[in-house]
């Protein structure tokens, strides 16, 4: 059964939101204000105390006690009379997947209204929005705290588009991995429409912190906020970002990347998917050659909200694809359909179609297995070693040392351990009880075995592949760590490893320069899953790094390629970056066709 706060989407707002949500207002005290989704009263509360007079409220869940003095309609603000028109909306709308929304709200949906807003991709999120639009007068303020996704899915495409056509965004706030709610994990941002035809530009503001929201960091905001509405350029703090973007067209997902960063991202993810090559898939209809830019990872078309049931799943590059279909209901290549059509642009080739990407061994507790002395023990135990390199020895391009691992998950009896391998038990058995206690994922294994051998044909190869740390923190240290490993070493929990595909024609090598490159932290900067300064490098963040793709039918490509492999050999025989890092830099400009006045 699903819960009361998945189906009505609650998640009640701290008061500290719904102040400084209030304090935006721009408008009269004497002005009509409507609450659609008041729960408990807090903004009706700060709205009081702000002496706004004038309130209206909506609240579905009448269980919920009002801890206002504002009288709550107990009714369902999707049913309120469209004609009923206010100076300003404001609140936390609820939101929730499609198949959770309760029946007897899904049937508003059955009104002629909603036609070409609403569909069963949508979120509960949308009906709100589009509601309140309309229910706005004239130069209405629109003012509400959301999750991030509608503003970059395919399916919120409507959404988006009305927004445009009915007004414009005065500001966004987005609030990275800092915790707005309690048992969300979802990321929120506030942000202030206004309905007026004059166009101008959004002052956005990007939070940067795992800090607990309080009163000094809201200030911090509200001073950005003043700067920038006196159009006193852009600034950034340790934990803010705040900046002008010109207000965004249409329905295109809304990237919230600086204007002056934005000519840099657009050319590099341009030049990968021109280079794409043309590989032959297997479809329904026989065998076929496509670019690579014009099939999809399901990852990528679900962060797009896309129905996979509308592709034909596919194999290519030892992986599952997506191919439009003729049924796609979705315009993919042309400008065609309706008003709520879109059109997907072929994507970049991605380091997740060139490479595997997996996360690393799991021991459950390193400190049993780690060595610390090797000479404690006998020539035949260290055979049950495995040589492992950690987070805190990669390097740009290469590690510093190696630090040997009990691994004995071929043996299955204790006594066994105990009589062949006697030290080896003896060091494990001093942690028998804490080993007992480990999360297990369901699984029923000997307490001196590795909890999860997770990816472990990928790892255990002897051949090339890149570590790099799952997590790195960047905004001190201004650079990203892919190193270059080969041979019989592992991984575990704190590093991703990364092995370049068979038939893949580019050198290793060439990878490792092209990820370590000033051009790719860049993008990592603006696209990377980065939270309070720090890159997540699990599968899906790292698979989404756009890769250049060589031409090996151009002698400049190939020579360009060539040096940068050089380069890097030069680097991993020194242990030590010099010249070469500023020389791949450069190369790699050259082959992303990036101009250095944009970089």
């Amino acid at each position: 059964m699903v819960s009361k706060k998945k189906s009505y989407g609650q998640y009640f707002t701290p008061k500290i939101i719904s102040d400084f949500m209030v304090s935006q207002i721009n408008k009269d005290k004497d002005s009509k204000v409507l609450e659609p989704s008041a729960g408990k009263g807090v903004f009706l509360k700060s709205l009081l105390e702000r002496d706004f007079n004038k309130i209206d409220a909506f609240e579905i869940d009448s269980s919920l006690e009002n801890k206002s003095s504002v009288e709550i309609k107990y009714e369902d603000f999707l049913k309120s009379n469209i004609n009923e028109k206010y100076d300003v909306i404001i609140g936390n709308p609820p939101y929730s997947r499609w198949k959770n929304i309760p029946d007897k709200i899904k049937s508003n949906f059955d009104d002629p209204y909603w036609d070409k807003k609403i569909n069963g991709l949508s979120d509960l999120l949308y009906s709100f929005i589009f509601k309140s639009i309309d229910k706005l007068k004239e130069n209405g303020e629109l003012i509400f705290i959301t999750p991030t996704f509608w503003i970059q899915t395919h399916h919120s495409t409507p959404v988006r588009k009305y927004v445009y056509k009915n007004g414009v965004m005065d500001f966004i706030i987005t609030f990275d991995e800092m915790k707005i709610f309690k048992k969300a994990s979802t990321m929120f941002m506030i942000f202030k429409f206004i309905k007026k035809k004059k166009e101008n530009d959004i002052k956005i503001i990007k939070t940067r912190s795992r800090k607990k929201l309080d009163q000094e960091f809201i200030g911090n905001i509200q001073r950005l906020l003043n700067l920038l509405e006196e159009g006193n350029g852009n600034h950034e703090k340790e934990n803010l970002e705040a900046f002008i973007h010109p207000q965004f067209s249409n329905g295109k997902p809304w990237n919230l990347i600086h204007p002056d960063k934005e000519p840099l991202i657009n050319q590099l993810e341009n030049t990968c998917r021109l280079s794409a090559p043309k590989i032959e898939i297997n479809t329904k209809k026989g065998k076929r050659k496509i670019d690579l830019s014009k099939i999809y990872k399901k990852h990528e078309l679900e962060s797009l909200g896309y129905s996979i049931e509308e592709f034909e799943k596919i194999k290519a590059l030892d992986q599952t694809y997506y191919l439009p279909t003729n049924q796609t209901k979705i315009n993919l290549f042309n400008k065609k359909g309706g008003d709520n059509s879109t059109t997907v642009e072929e994507r970049p080739v991605t380091l997740g179609d060139v490479a595997e990407i997996g996360n690393g061994l799991v021991s459950g507790l390193d400190e049993a297995f780690k060595i610390g002395n090797a000479n404690e023990f006998t020539e035949f135990e260290k055979n049950k070693f495995i040589d492992v390199i950690k987070a805190a020895d990669l390097h740009r391009y290469y590690y510093e040392k190696i630090t040997p691992y009990i691994f004995v998950n071929d043996i299955e009896d204790g006594d066994v351990l105990k009589s062949k391998y006697p030290n080896i038990y003896n060091k494990l058995y001093g942690y028998k009880d804490r080993l007992e206690k480990r999360y297990s994922y369901n699984k029923d294994i000997p307490w001196f075995h590795w909890i999860f051998l997770r990816n472990w044909d990928l790892i255990s190869n002897s051949g090339e592949k890149i570590f790099t740390p799952c997590k790195e923190r960047v905004n001190t240290k201004g650079f990203a760590r892919f190193t270059y490993v080969e041979g019989n070493y592992y991984n575990t929990q704190d590093v991703t490893i990364i092995v370049k595909k068979p038939g893949i024609q580019f050198n290793t090598k060439y990878l490792v320069g092209i990820l370590n490159s000033r051009l790719i932290f860049k993008w990592l900067e603006e696209k990377g899953l980065k939270r309070g300064g720090v890159l997540e490098f699990s599968e899906k963040p790292l698979s989404r790094i756009p890769i250049k793709m060589i031409n090996w039918g151009d002698k400049r490509e190939v020579k360009l390629h060539d040096k940068i492999v050089k380069l890097v050999d030069n680097i991993i025989k020194n242990n030590k970056i010099d010249d070469e890092m500023k020389d791949i830099n450069i190369i790699v400009r050259e082959l992303y066709d990036v101009n250095e006045n944009i970089l």
